[in-house]
């Protein structure tokens, strides 16, 4: 047994412990919420808040014309396209906005704040505020994971999709049961499942996730399959036009090569998905193309804004 003066010891420690990672996190949303502003100001970009659904979500905007938006992914914010911004600008109105969780848009609590119903609700209510009916959508990691949902139930908002390194949720949902090689890769977010509060409001987002990543091949042949669609639409204050995932609407998919997180088995198997596909593969890239390669990213981008007019 152990002495009851060193189980309070050990108690206040971790007490200790929380309070110090609660204050860390605090610094660091304030200190992201005026980095944010910051350098939209040095960008000359304009900024403003449009009302998502129940969060109010920080949004960067430049240029005038046909409306692009684009989302970002973790842990990043709209800044991850700044080099598109400024290209897209010229002859788009493009609107960047940070996601929920990312000061400074609002950061909820509760997980169920970033389940998908959310996130399709904050998506309608920028493009209501905003005043436009469509749009380009791009996304990237998560960003991109919205759009594919986004795309396939409401193709009446969408022109076209532009999708950088981000799993469509059916076939991530199939390599995560059967390829062990996206299985290990997707290890890191087992951690954000099991680590204790407080964490970065982010990690809801995978949280939420209705699709849980196993530890194997053989645990994954012993889990559930989620109904992606009953989970994705529950509660849509729009209903969607269709829940079967599947995009009409034109897509370009630009693949960084080289994601360790993402891994290219995602692009098999993508036509069964997507009726207007185009991929744009780019060898030497990683995660976040439009970061490391923007002068390809911008390329690809308007020779498919070009060609699928």
């Amino acid at each position: 047994m152990t002495e009851p003066s060193i189980v309070e010891g050990m108690a206040r420690i971790v007490d200790r412990r929380r309070l110090l990672t609660a204050a860390i996190l605090g610094v660091a949303a304030r200190y992201h919420a005026g980095s944010a502003r910051a350098q939209t100001a040095s960008s000359g970009f304009t900024e403003g808040y449009a009302q998502g659904d129940g969060a109010r979500l920080y949004f960067v905007r430049a240029g005038d014309g046909p409306l692009m938006v684009f989302l970002h992914g973790h842990p990043d914010s709209w800044a991850l396209y700044e080099n598109q911004i400024k290209e897209f600008s010229r002859d788009h109105l493009v609107v960047a906005p940070n996601l929920r969780g990312y000061p400074p848009s609002d950061a909820p609590d509760s997980v169920e704040a970033y389940a998908m119903p959310r996130l399709l609700g904050d998506l309608h209510g920028l493009l209501d505020h905003v005043g436009r009916e469509r749009c380009v959508l791009v996304g990237n990691d998560w960003g991109g994971y919205v759009g594919w949902v986004f795309a396939s139930a409401y193709p009446e908002r969408i022109e076209r999709l532009i999708i950088l390194n981000a799993p469509h949720p059916a076939i991530f949902l199939r390599e995560v049961r059967t390829n062990p090689a996206q299985i290990r890769a997707s290890q890191y977010e087992r951690a954000f499942h099991t680590a204790a509060p407080p964490y970065p409001r982010w990690y809801n987002y995978y949280r939420a996730d209705p699709i849980k990543i196993p530890s194997s091949t053989d645990e994954a042949s012993t889990m559930a399959t989620p109904d992606l669609a009953a989970q994705f639409f529950a509660g849509m204050g729009r209903p969607p036009e269709t829940t079967s995932l599947r995009v009409r609407v034109p897509t370009l998919v630009i693949w960084g090569m080289n994601d360790p997180a993402i891994l290219p088995g995602s692009l098999h198997g993508l036509d069964d998905y997507v009726q207007d596909l185009t991929i744009v593969r780019i060898d030497d890239a990683g995660h976040t193309p439009m970061r490391s390669h923007p002068a390809e990213v911008n390329r690809a981008i308007r020779d498919f804004l070009r060609h699928s007019n």
